[in-house]
């Protein structure tokens, strides 16, 4: 297998991990578990700021993709792919930036306050993290695309 197989391999199963912590995150902020829901998403923007790191060592070291012998379908999976994963970073930044105008708020050990509306920028942290959540997951399933492409070509 081609080295840059292996490191797209390796972001496959990085992506997979993303999703599956913001899902974690999810889950424990419905049950009202903020520490956990923040140990979650914050563990997701980190891997997705190692990845960001390991791409541009990969870009260095293994070059970029020849994308000569790529289809119509094959470009038009990437580029799905790619308006997803900047939908994620987008509405990651934003949602992120939201958590911590209100972090203060929250307290120690963090707790939701019984007004929860009087959190600042709470509705759009809510509407960002939903953004990048989705968009996160179909930034999973197109992966798998580009993917399986590559395995074909290989």
């Amino acid at each position: 297998m081609h080295p840059k197989l292996w490191f797209w391999t390796a972001a496959l199963a990085a992506l997979a991990a993303v999703v599956a912590c913001g899902g974690v995150g999810i889950r424990a902020i419905r049950s009202g578990d903020v520490r956990r829901h923040r140990r979650a998403m914050l563990t997701s923007a980190l891997l997705v700021a190692l990845f960001l790191v390991s791409y541009a060592v990969k870009v260095e070291v293994l070059g970029a993709e020849d994308r000569s012998a790529w289809t119509a379908l094959d470009h038009a999976i990437l580029y799905a792919h790619e308006l997803c994963i900047t939908a994620m970073l987008g509405a990651g930044f934003v949602a992120l930036y939201q958590a911590w105008r209100f972090h203060r708020v929250l307290g120690a050990p963090p707790r939701i306050p019984p007004d929860p509306g009087s959190l600042p920028g709470r509705a759009v942290h809510r509407r960002a993290g939903r953004i990048a959540a989705w968009s996160g997951l179909l930034a999973f399933l197109t992966a798998i695309g580009v993917w399986a492409g590559m395995i074909l070509r290989d």
